[in-house]
Protein backbone atom coordinates (compact mmCIF):
# COMPACT_ATOMS: atom_id res chain seq x y z
CA UNK A 1 0.00 0.00 0.00
CA UNK A 2 2.83 2.29 0.65
CA UNK A 3 4.63 1.47 -1.99
CA UNK A 4 1.73 3.04 -4.19
CA UNK A 5 2.37 6.21 -2.73
CA UNK A 6 5.70 6.53 -3.62
CA UNK A 7 5.83 5.12 -6.99
CA UNK A 8 3.18 7.86 -8.66
CA UNK A 9 5.21 10.76 -7.51
CA UNK A 10 8.49 9.29 -9.24
CA UNK A 11 6.42 8.18 -12.26
CA UNK A 12 5.17 11.74 -12.75
CA UNK A 13 8.50 13.15 -11.85
CA UNK A 14 10.07 10.97 -14.66
CA UNK A 15 7.31 12.15 -17.15
CA UNK A 16 7.59 16.01 -16.63
CA UNK A 17 11.35 14.85 -16.61
CA UNK A 18 11.18 13.21 -19.88
CA UNK A 19 9.23 15.71 -21.70
CA UNK A 20 11.60 18.60 -20.74
CA UNK A 21 14.31 16.66 -21.97
CA UNK A 22 11.85 16.15 -25.51
CA UNK A 23 11.20 20.31 -24.90
CA UNK A 24 14.97 20.39 -24.96
CA UNK A 25 15.28 18.75 -28.30
CA UNK A 26 12.83 20.93 -30.21
CA UNK A 27 14.01 24.16 -31.44
CA UNK A 28 10.65 25.41 -30.99
CA UNK A 29 11.31 26.78 -27.38
CA UNK A 30 9.96 25.45 -23.60
CA UNK A 31 6.96 23.78 -23.40
CA UNK A 32 3.54 25.62 -21.59
CA UNK A 33 2.20 24.02 -18.62
CA UNK A 34 -0.92 22.59 -20.45
CA UNK A 35 1.31 21.31 -23.20
CA UNK A 36 3.73 19.12 -20.27
CA UNK A 37 0.39 17.90 -18.25
CA UNK A 38 -1.33 16.60 -21.87
CA UNK A 39 2.23 14.67 -22.63
CA UNK A 40 2.07 13.46 -19.30
CA UNK A 41 -1.63 12.16 -19.72
CA UNK A 42 -0.47 10.35 -22.90
CA UNK A 43 2.62 9.02 -21.31
CA UNK A 44 0.00 7.31 -18.90
CA UNK A 45 -2.67 6.36 -21.53
CA UNK A 46 -0.53 4.44 -23.63
CA UNK A 47 2.29 3.10 -20.56
CA UNK A 48 5.17 5.06 -21.76
CA UNK A 49 6.70 5.36 -18.40
CA UNK A 50 9.25 3.69 -16.25
CA UNK A 51 8.28 0.98 -13.82
CA UNK A 52 10.06 0.78 -10.19
CA UNK A 53 13.82 -0.02 -10.85
CA UNK A 54 14.13 -2.15 -13.40
CA UNK A 55 13.99 0.47 -16.42
CA UNK A 56 11.05 -1.21 -17.88
CA UNK A 57 8.03 0.82 -19.63
CA UNK A 58 4.78 0.36 -18.11
CA UNK A 59 3.16 -1.29 -21.58
CA UNK A 60 6.32 -3.89 -21.25
CA UNK A 61 4.98 -4.90 -17.95
CA UNK A 62 1.56 -5.11 -18.20
CA UNK A 63 1.01 -5.25 -22.30
CA UNK A 64 -2.45 -6.31 -21.43
CA UNK A 65 -3.63 -2.58 -19.87
CA UNK A 66 -2.34 -0.08 -22.94
CA UNK A 67 -3.15 0.15 -26.69
CA UNK A 68 -0.87 -2.51 -28.69
CA UNK A 69 2.43 -0.71 -30.01
CA UNK A 70 3.14 -1.20 -33.70
CA UNK A 71 6.23 -4.16 -34.63
CA UNK A 72 8.78 -2.89 -36.01
CA UNK A 73 9.64 -3.94 -39.76
CA UNK A 74 11.17 -7.62 -40.02
CA UNK A 75 12.88 -9.56 -42.21
CA UNK A 76 11.16 -10.34 -45.31
CA UNK A 77 10.10 -13.90 -46.72
CA UNK A 78 12.86 -14.05 -49.32
CA UNK A 79 15.73 -12.90 -46.59
CA UNK A 80 15.02 -15.69 -44.04
CA UNK A 81 14.94 -18.37 -46.74
CA UNK A 82 17.88 -16.89 -48.16
CA UNK A 83 19.96 -16.61 -44.99
CA UNK A 84 18.88 -20.58 -44.21
CA UNK A 85 19.97 -21.38 -47.11
CA UNK A 86 23.50 -19.79 -47.04
CA UNK A 87 23.32 -21.62 -43.19
CA UNK A 88 23.03 -25.13 -45.16
CA UNK A 89 25.76 -24.65 -47.39
CA UNK A 90 27.60 -23.73 -44.84
CA UNK A 91 26.86 -26.22 -42.50
CA UNK A 92 25.46 -24.13 -39.96
CA UNK A 93 22.66 -25.59 -38.92
CA UNK A 94 22.38 -27.27 -35.39
CA UNK A 95 22.11 -31.53 -36.55
CA UNK A 96 20.70 -33.75 -33.82
CA UNK A 97 19.89 -33.41 -29.88
CA UNK A 98 23.76 -31.97 -28.96
CA UNK A 99 23.68 -29.32 -31.27
CA UNK A 100 26.55 -30.31 -33.29
CA UNK A 101 26.62 -28.19 -36.09
CA UNK A 102 27.13 -30.39 -39.47
CA UNK A 103 30.68 -28.03 -40.18
CA UNK A 104 31.49 -30.07 -36.65
CA UNK A 105 30.34 -32.96 -37.41
CA UNK A 106 32.06 -33.82 -41.33
CA UNK A 107 34.27 -30.62 -41.73
CA UNK A 108 35.30 -31.83 -44.68
CA UNK A 109 32.06 -31.52 -46.32
CA UNK A 110 32.01 -27.85 -46.73
CA UNK A 111 33.78 -25.06 -48.07
CA UNK A 112 36.68 -23.82 -45.65
CA UNK A 113 36.75 -21.06 -43.34
CA UNK A 114 38.81 -17.83 -43.56
CA UNK A 115 41.88 -17.84 -41.09
CA UNK A 116 41.12 -16.29 -37.73
CA UNK A 117 43.91 -14.06 -37.37
CA UNK A 118 46.44 -12.06 -39.53
CA UNK A 119 49.49 -11.87 -37.43
CA UNK A 120 52.46 -13.73 -37.75
CA UNK A 121 53.93 -15.54 -34.91
CA UNK A 122 56.45 -12.90 -34.58
CA UNK A 123 53.74 -10.42 -33.90
CA UNK A 124 52.24 -12.06 -31.53
CA UNK A 125 55.31 -12.90 -29.87
CA UNK A 126 56.06 -8.81 -29.81
CA UNK A 127 53.19 -7.97 -28.53
CA UNK A 128 52.86 -10.53 -25.88
CA UNK A 129 56.18 -9.40 -24.47
CA UNK A 130 55.47 -6.23 -24.64
CA UNK A 131 52.17 -6.73 -22.95
CA UNK A 132 54.43 -8.74 -19.99
CA UNK A 133 56.67 -5.04 -19.85
CA UNK A 134 54.04 -3.19 -18.89
CA UNK A 135 52.09 -5.47 -16.85
CA UNK A 136 49.35 -5.94 -18.63
CA UNK A 137 49.00 -9.65 -18.16
CA UNK A 138 47.32 -10.74 -15.08
CA UNK A 139 49.37 -13.05 -12.78
CA UNK A 140 48.07 -15.32 -10.28
CA UNK A 141 44.64 -16.39 -9.10
CA UNK A 142 43.05 -13.05 -7.99
CA UNK A 143 43.47 -11.80 -11.75
CA UNK A 144 44.91 -8.56 -11.69
CA UNK A 145 47.96 -7.30 -13.55
CA UNK A 146 51.45 -6.36 -11.94
CA UNK A 147 50.05 -2.90 -13.28
CA UNK A 148 47.12 -2.82 -11.22
CA UNK A 149 49.50 -3.99 -8.56
CA UNK A 150 52.12 -2.25 -8.34
CA UNK A 151 51.02 1.20 -10.41
CA UNK A 152 54.20 3.01 -9.70
CA UNK A 153 56.26 0.57 -11.17
CA UNK A 154 54.57 0.21 -14.43
CA UNK A 155 53.65 4.00 -15.89
CA UNK A 156 51.40 4.92 -18.58
CA UNK A 157 53.54 7.04 -20.49
CA UNK A 158 56.73 6.21 -22.30
CA UNK A 159 58.67 8.70 -20.46
CA UNK A 160 61.30 6.90 -17.83
CA UNK A 161 62.13 8.46 -14.63
CA UNK A 162 65.71 9.39 -14.54
CA UNK A 163 67.73 6.78 -12.43
CA UNK A 164 68.71 8.27 -9.08
CA UNK A 165 72.38 7.98 -9.60
CA UNK A 166 72.60 9.57 -13.09
CA UNK A 167 70.27 12.56 -11.28
CA UNK A 168 72.28 12.70 -8.42
CA UNK A 169 75.49 13.36 -10.80
CA UNK A 170 73.94 15.86 -12.78
CA UNK A 171 72.76 17.83 -9.88
CA UNK A 172 76.06 17.76 -8.19
CA UNK A 173 77.57 18.95 -11.49
CA UNK A 174 75.28 21.84 -11.88
CA UNK A 175 75.81 22.99 -8.62
CA UNK A 176 79.62 22.75 -7.85
CA UNK A 177 81.28 25.91 -8.12
CA UNK A 178 83.80 26.21 -10.98
CA UNK A 179 87.52 26.77 -10.81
Amino acid sequence: MKSRHFALPALLLANVASAFAQAASQPSGPLTRAEVKAETKQAFREGDFEVGDTGQKAYEVTPNRYPKRPMPPGETRAQVKSELEAARRNGDIAVGDVGDTAREIDPKAFPPQPAASSLTRAQVRQETLAAIRAGEIPVGETGETPAQVNPSRYAASAVRAPKVKKAKRQLAATSAPAH
